[in-house]
């Protein structure tokens, strides 16, 4: 426990002075001073913002011997100096000297030894945090969790000892302790989903506050049904059973409460899956893309037979109508009314946009406009917003000037990106709106000249 006591100034110690009270030597005034200097090595050297009374916890250790050391030879150095007409005089100034310093030693000691305990049990504390942050770091290793719980105990009874605590203080500390290692080893487990949570729960309930108890209990339960509904609906997913063989598994469960849990989790399973095959098919439709992109630079008459056809029919005739253009005409005519809403479906719904499987795009857009939509797959959220931003204002420009046309909507949008990409490419990326909505007016107005000039 942190004991008390007052820093102040050392008060004038009776008989200093008493008996030159009377006395018109200048050697009192001489004294006097000794003792002012003294007062101003306290006040400016232990009491100022980086004082020896700033210092706190364990670097105040050694710190008195070491301060009190250089006020013995300031003051040593300042009687050596001074020359008394009184033969006793010297004697005086000394035994002031003896007086101020063991009065100042002893505040100054104090200080000390209250600073260092204050960081010995701040040492015990965080020994004692540090056990049961161990215990759920290693939460799944039981050993550990008990040599943790075992050190932190030991630790109390070591502080216990040193304060002298009496049995009902070191039982009130080992419960408070008990409470909070067990309650967050837990909260931990819940954290994961892991059925230890409810292991732990039922062994060490008794050791837990009340409150925290009867909130857990519910939350126990109902982990507790998730885990079991888990394991079911895997296991079920498992057989890889028709929705109505699953339904007669399900209605043999004797807890209903856990019915609707086992659905939801077997609903999840099939979803997950679905996902999984969704993937596998956009990267094997995407390196079958590759082949045929490769083959069709050096034997494009071969490339129809690089087509995956376990693949969908509407990927198969994407590749077929893409062979077809490339043998024909060398390049890809884009489909302007495709190109356009593209464009509303990602002002529309980003997220929806950025799942899109857009491999297929190639067979109806140009290999220049088929990048652009790469491109504005995979913004970041901070640029979608920006696009979000410039889109609404093309789309205002275009109405206000009666743009109606796909064709020059389609162009006015190429010459704008192109613009706009040019300005933030030029500024390292910065984008700010004020100035995108010029570039775009801008891109209106040399649109209109270079089609006047037409």
């Amino acid at each position: 426990m942190t004991q008390e006591f007052s820093l102040r100034k050392i008060p004038f110690i009776e008989g200093d002075f008493a008996e030159f009270d009377n006395s018109e030597s200048l050697d009192n005034v001489r004294i006097l001073e000794l003792s002012n200097i003294i007062d101003e090595w306290e006040r400016e050297i232990l009491f100022s913002d980086n004082g020896f009374y700033t210092l706190k916890g364990k670097s105040v250790e050694n710190k008195t011997k070491e301060f009190i050391n250089d006020l013995e030879r300031l003051i040593n150095s300042k009687i050596s100096k001074i020359i008394f007409k009184d033969i006793n005089s010297r004697q005086q100034a000394v035994l002031l000297k003896n007086i101020k310093i063991n009065n100042i030693k002893e505040k100054m000691e104090l200080y000390e030894q209250t600073q260092l305990k204050e960081w010995e049990f701040e040492v015990y504390e965080n020994s004692i945090n540090s056990a049961k942050e161990r215990a759920l770091l290693y939460k799944y290793k039981p050993e550990i969790i008990s040599s943790s719980y075992k050190k932190a105990i030991n630790i109390i009874k070591i502080m216990s000892d040193k304060e002298k605590w009496d049995n009902k203080t070191f039982e009130s500390r080992i419960k408070t302790f008990e409470s909070d290692f067990y309650l967050s080893l837990i909260k931990s487990f819940m954290e994961d989903k892991n059925i230890n949570a409810s292991i732990f729960y039922e062994k060490y309930k008794d050791k837990l506050p009340k409150d925290d108890k009867e909130n857990l209990e519910f939350c126990i339960n109902e982990l507790k049904n998730n885990i079991i509904a888990y394991n079911f609906a895997k296991e079920l997913f498992s057989y890889n059973l028709q929705d109505k063989e699953n339904e007669k598994e399900i209605a043999q469960v004797k807890n209903k409460i856990l019915e609707p849990l086992i659905r939801h989790f077997l609903n999840e399973f099939k979803s997950e899956r679905k996902k999984a095959k969704e993937k596998q098919l956009e990267e094997q439709n995407e390196n079958n893309w590759k082949e045929i992109l490769e083959i069709l630079k050096t034997e494009p008459d071969k490339a129809v037979l690089y087509i995956d056809f376990s693949l969908s029919k509407e990927s198969q005739n994407s590749k077929k109508e893409y062979i077809k253009q490339i043998k024909n005409q060398k390049y890809i005519k884009t489909d302007i009314e495709k190109f356009i809403n593209l464009f509303k479906e990602l002002y529309e719904n980003y997220e929806k946009f950025k799942a899109k499987n857009i491999s297929d795009l190639r067979a109806v857009l140009s290999e220049e406009d088929f990048k652009i939509i790469e491109e504005l797959k995979n913004l970041t959220e901070e640029e979608y917003i920006y696009f979000s931003a410039d889109y609404d204002y093309i789309s205002k420009v275009l109405s206000d000037n009666s743009v109606t046309k796909s064709e020059e909507i389609y162009n006015f949008i190429k010459y704008t990106i192109s613009a706009l990409k040019n300005d933030r490419k030029k500024n390292n990326n910065e984008i700010d709106l004020e100035s995108g909505n010029r570039i775009i007016k801008s891109a209106l107005e040399r649109y209109n000249k270079k089609k006047e000039g037409k």
